[in-house]
């Protein structure tokens, strides 16, 4: 139970951090993945659960124009291809509020492709073991932090030096009770994806 709460706690916490906001422009995302299999398969209904209902009428249409150019030749093909992937990742990006900025070739970050596996084999084996190693090394360094500056105070015994100790341990208190507060789902978890 404690792995459960901890692995939701830190990808909460790291949620606006990540590279995971780019994931959906990517190249290799799952926008483009799913809008390439409906192109290859001849079934838009592979990419309209990407975007929004209000937005189903153009991505459509943008796949019925893309499906009857790539027949007519291979640098055709490509061109149709493309547009109908920039055209499907603008929609999502506009269903989520967000700027469309074209189409990356950001890896997937390993986070993503560790929720990813899990999704496909069924096992969150993977996803617990790499959350406990990212929590245990965060909240590892920022004790480092704290203990370091109790150190310095205690040597220094300055004003400035337990000015840095109490920011070290406030800084270090509010970082593990945002933790606890997303494990316990009263964080920033909500329905949807943010990015």
């Amino acid at each position: 139970m404690a792995v459960v709460l901890v692995a939701v706690g830190i990808s909460s916490a790291f949620l606006s951090v990540t590279p995971a906001q780019a994931h959906c422009d990517s190249a290799k995302g799952p926008v483009a993945t799913a809008a390439h299999e409906a192109l290859e398969s001849g079934n838009v209904n592979l990419i309209l659960p990407y975007v929004k209902p209000d937005a189903e009428t153009e991505l459509t249409a943008a796949f019925k124009e893309a499906s009857v150019v790539r027949k007519t030749g291979r640098t055709a093909k490509q061109l149709a291809d493309r547009y109908f992937i920039e055209t499907a990742i603008r929609l999502h990006r506009a269903g989520e509020g967000a700027p469309y900025v074209g189409v990356t070739d950001e890896e997937t970050p390993q986070a993503i492709v560790v929720a990813d596996n899990a999704m496909l084999n069924g096992s969150m084996t993977e996803i617990y073991t790499m959350l406990d190693e990212a929590i245990k090394k965060s909240v590892e360094d920022r004790y480092q932090v704290v203990v370091n500056a109790r150190a310095e105070a205690k040597e220094l015994n300055t004003v400035e030096a337990h000015r840095e100790r109490v920011e070290a341990e406030l800084n270090f208190e509010k970082f593990i009770y945002e933790l606890y507060t997303a494990a316990s789902n009263n964080g920033i978890l909500t329905e949807g994806h943010a990015h």
